[in-house]
């Protein structure tokens, strides 16, 4: 009966709801790339999802919603042009920290590919020098998540 209580009060138990809250609701094994959020805010990563959508159609593309607009509708174009699943991920139970998972390309099953850094699967040539320095970026960044915070927030009314 306290089995029951539980789940009734609680929701049904998740396995490794750490793991999961990190990565967008999956588990790590089964995404082939991921875009933190200091990345989905520098750079286009579309044509590198883009070759990766064409090569593995079945897999699914996750997004964050406190992303910026802009760039979720991007990589929903994306997606609808690519023929490929995709869900926003909107719960507060999400990370969205600067390193955290702002967009995954995920697989059904396991998969384990040797580094889900889209970075370092598919390398992207040095921008040209800025006169932005790397900590003001960074904390650009942080200002942008924490606007995106409390937009999300009032929008569910959590106040």
């Amino acid at each position: 009966m306290d089995k029951h209580l539980q789940t009734a009060i609680f929701g049904a138990p998740v396995l490794h709801p750490d793991e999961q809250h990190r990565n967008l609701g999956t588990f790590h094994e089964r995404i082939d790339l991921g875009i933190t959020f200091t990345q989905a805010l520098t750079h286009d990563y579309s044509h590198a999802l883009e070759a990766e959508m064409t090569a593995h159609p079945d897999y699914q593309l996750l997004l964050h919603g406190l992303l910026d607009q802009d760039i979720l509708d991007r990589y929903v174009h994306l997606a609808c042009q690519q023929d490929v699943r995709f869900a926003i991920r909107t719960d507060l139970m999400y990370l969205h920290a600067p390193d955290s998972l702002a967009i995954a390309l995920v697989a059904g099953t396991a998969i384990s590919p040797t580094s889900i850094n889209i970075d370092e699967r598919f390398p992207i040539d040095p921008a040209p020098s800025t006169d932005v320095p790397h900590d003001l970026l960074i904390e650009r960044i942080h200002k942008h998540i924490e606007h995106n915070r409390a937009v999300l927030r009032k929008r569910y009314h959590l106040d």
